[in-house]
């Protein structure tokens, strides 16, 4: 069944209001019946609903709610990614495959070798982001979107992890034997509730003067082994080992 996330106040009175580029996916694209297909809509609350397209009222497309189902929003683990800006098409990858893989916020930051160094996030960048976000999280059927933080710079996003998760740094200079550990992720007392943070570095790596602010900030060196990763293949490796280790550890 399809899957479409709506703001919460497109659901009222029993009935869904679709926005357009979610009515035109599902007419142009999906070839859905408008007028009696079921759907699942997601508020992004933890919500679902089970809908049934009522066809058009001028350019708006509708559905009545069949079914509401309560999902408890902060099931499963919290991860957060945290990734030096760089070029476009890589950041769209990390945040549409973070996104897939489980990742529960977005945090961009400039450091010293970032090969994009505008902290600013325009409202066009924004909306592009977000819609690759929810179109991955519609496909890996997950209840809730990640959040997505504007840029900052490095030793600023330090601070804006929750202080309860596994802090976590990758850095090439660190010996490849020192790799991830299940037992990382049973540290702490609140592990169920924030799970892990983790930082990836730009294409020219962390320096050594970073990689120190990070520790000084709680986060643990690790290493992806021997092979030389690209960044972006570096965050999704890192993401799906952490995803891996925090199921396991529940």
């Amino acid at each position: 069944m399809q899957r479409f996330f709506v703001n919460p106040e497109a659901v009222q009175n029993g009935q869904v209001r679709f926005p357009e580029a979610a009515a035109r996916q599902m007419e142009k694209v999906l070839r859905l019946d408008l007028h009696n297909d079921e759907v699942l809509v997601l508020d992004n609350s933890g919500k679902s609903y089970l809908v049934r397209l009522s066809g058009r009222q001028g350019n708006v497309l509708f559905g009545e709610v069949e079914q509401v189902q309560e999902t408890d929003a902060r099931a499963g683990f919290q991860l957060e990614l945290g990734f030096s800006l760089t070029k476009r098409e890589k950041v769209e990858l990390i945040l549409q495959k973070g996104t897939e893989l489980g990742v529960s916020a977005f945090r961009p930051f400039v450091s010293d070798r970032s090969l994009d160094r505008n902290l600013k996030l325009d409202d066009a960048k924004r909306e592009r982001w977000s819609a690759i976000i929810r179109e991955a999280a519609e496909q890996s059927h997950r209840t809730r979107l990640p959040a997505i933080f504007s840029p900052q710079i490095f030793k600023d996003v330090l601070v804006g992890f929750p202080q309860e998760s596994t802090r976590l740094i990758a850095w090439e200079g660190t010996a490849p034997a020192l790799q991830l550990r299940a037992e990382w992720f049973k540290a702490g007392s609140s592990w169920k509730s924030w799970g892990a943070s983790v930082l990836i570095g730009p294409e020219g790596g962390f320096s050594a003067e970073e990689v120190s602010l990070a520790e000084s900030a709680g986060f643990r060196q690790f290493s992806l082994g021997r092979n030389v990763l690209r960044m972006e293949t570096a965050c999704l490796a890192a993401c799906a080992l952490c995803a891996h280790y925090l199921e396991i550890s529940r």
